[in-house]
């Protein structure tokens, strides 16, 4: 470190306007913040409160860098400010040092450097996320989960019948099934552990913005029950849900349909309900006769009945079920304390951050349908599906259908569910892939804009193909003399290091290390380096920084250079 005692007050004056200088420049650049302490808790094996992220969140990251559209793409967990002053990207995957081996090496010298590479403001942005055992990451990475609009209608339709083909178990047509399509529910064997155990604790309920009463913005709620009794193992639970139709000029849902089920899937309790704004009356018209022709002897009720209807209804001890349950008490406008919610104690996306329509939960467990028939979904068919996944889940254990509690198969969700069979003919199947896209794969590597700007530096001994052109070379050293020599040409560089086992080949991680140091050096300011510790076992680690020489950037006081690190010391 740099010190100057006892400096001028001049030039204490000058220092503080060149350091605000900087400061200022600084701002202006792209910067790479991990924002959620649970991402950050995977760090540590002996913290429980911890997200672990998948492929697809690193898919994630490199597509909003990509595009440099942030919003387009649910990288909750991180965020890159000013991404649209990214220059550069550079992806170095280490294929053969796993996770294990960093946390068992990662205060020795041989990972020092490595980590150092990585290191912005005395902090390491790394995390671990999981992975295919035994399947090469650049074959994972290379399939994402396709996205619900079609790039391609005529290739799309000839992959959705394909699929439909594969993911039924059915090969009768339409007509035949129709004929054998009704199940009778039967209830499950007694509860093997506590149903208290699924409803939301407070601070659940406080991060989940369900309508709680210490918020101003529900202070105009009601309250179904004067008074509520303790919960217990023998409480009954309903499951409820709410149809609603989309007043454009408030930017609301309205609520026009209610139904409840009771844990024997009856439906104890269904109507319309009957708005009192006379600009939703047409809306609301239009969705009863919808209505009717379903249930033809249905009640119409205003919402303020319906108030009084479940304060009837309710035991002073019920427990109530739904699937993103705080929107159907938003529409209803009602508070309640004890909730079950299937889209929180059911999760099949390896994150936290991303819920699971009701829809793909119970063709996941049950291998069957539901809101397939139908233009407006049924809130009595919702409602059924959503208690019938608390009662399996009932029946099974608390881990059951939790990636997080090990109750989900992981091969299945890192592989967008690609293997999943429905109890359905082909052409349910089709209609469910149109509208969800749901198991269905694209090339992750299409997805690139600008291809011709993005190349893949690998060695001749992978026979792993992608979309993207590719440069084979024979040797970790050819990787890195050929990514020197294309890095002013291209724009994203994806370079594929070897190491065949650490542990007698330590020499080779530290060479690599010096190869990406000097490529680094190369890089435009303002690019991304993303470090990839592949491995072969369940997870792999990431590390991330984006370059920015301006912290390395000498003061100028007063038209003299001095070092970047400058430090103004008085002794008297």
């Amino acid at each position: 470190m740099n010190i100057i005692e006892n400096p001028s007050p001049e030039f204490e004056r000058q220092f503080v306007l060149a350091i605000n200088a900087r400061r200022k420049l600084k701002g202006n650049k792209p910067k790479f913040l991990i924002t959620s302490n649970q991402v950050l808790s995977s760090n540590d094996d002996n913290e429980t409160n911890q997200v672990i992220l998948t492929v697809k969140s690193i898919q994630t990251l490199l597509l909003s860098c990509i595009d440099k559209c942030p919003r387009a793409y649910s990288a909750s967990w991180c965020k890159i400010l000013r991404v649209q002053k990214l220059q550069q990207i550079l992806i170095v995957v280490v294929n053969g040092v796993t996770d294990d081996n960093y946390n068992q090496l990662k205060d020795t010298e041989l990972f020092q450097q490595w980590k150092q590479l990585f290191t912005s403001d005395n902090v390491c942005h790394t995390f671990r996320f999981h992975t295919q055992k035994n399947i090469p990451f650049i074959e994972q990475f290379s399939k994402i989960a396709a996205t619900t609009k079609s790039t391609n209608q005529s290739q799309d339709r000839l992959l959705l019948k394909s699929k439909a083909e594969q993911l039924s178990n059915k090969k009768r047509s339409l007509e035949d099934d129709n004929k054998n399509s009704i199940k009778h529910f039967k209830k499950y064997c007694e509860d093997q552990f506590s149903r208290v155990n699924l409803v939301l604790n407070l601070k659940q309920l406080l991060i989940g913005n369900y309508p709680c009463p210490i918020y101003n913005q529900f202070k105009n709620f009601k309250e179904i029950k004067s008074s509520y009794k303790p919960i217990t193992s023998s409480s009954r639970i309903f499951a409820l849900d709410v149809e609603t139709f989309s007043d454009m000029n408030n930017n609301r849902q309205v609520p026009y349909w209610i139904s409840i089920v009771d844990e024997e899937l009856n439906c104890i309790y269904q109507t319309l309900i009957k708005t009192n704004d006379n600009q939703h009356m047409e809306n609301y018209q239009q969705r009863r006769e919808q209505v009717l022709e379903i249930v033809p002897n249905i009640n119409e009720r205003s919402l303020e009945e319906v108030h009084e209807d479940l304060k009837i209804l309710f035991d002073d001890d019920l427990i109530l079920a739904g699937h993103s349950i705080e929107n159907d008490l938003k529409y209803l406008q009602i508070y309640y304390p004890y909730i079950i919610d299937t889209s929180i104690i059911y999760n099949v996306t390896g994150t936290r951050l991303e819920k699971t329509s009701l829809q793909k939960l119970y063709a996941i467990f049950f291998g069957r349908l539901i809101q397939k028939t139908r233009l407006e979904h049924d809130p009595t068919e919702d409602a059924r599906a959503t208690m019938e996944l608390i009662q399996l889940k009932l029946s099974k254990n608390i881990e059951f259908g939790d990636w997080f509690l090990g109750g989900v198969d992981q091969l299945n969700v890192l592989g967008n569910y690609d293997s999943l069979k429905l109890d359905e003919n082909i052409q349910q199947c089709q209609t469910f892939l149109v509208q969800t896209k749901f198991g269905l794969q694209e090339d992750f590597f299409k997805r690139i804009k600008q291809q011709n700007k993005a190349l893949i530096i690998e060695q001749t001994s992978n026979n792993i193909k992608t979309s993207l052109p590719t440069i084979e070379v024979d040797s970790n050293r050819q990787v890195f003399k050929t990514c020197n020599e294309q890095l002013a040409t291209h724009e994203l560089l994806w370079l594929q290091f070897y190491i065949s086992e650490l542990n007698n080949n330590e020499q080779s991680l530290i060479k690599i290390t010096k190869y990406v140091k000097k490529l680094y050096k190369s890089l435009r300011e303002d690019s991304i380096l993303i470090g990839i510790l592949s491995g072969q076992d369940s997870f792999a680690r990431c590390f991330v920084k984006i370059k920015d020489d301006e912290k390395l950037t000498p003061l100028v006081i007063d038209g003299k250079e001095y070092p970047y690190d400058l430090k103004l010391v008085k002794t008297k």
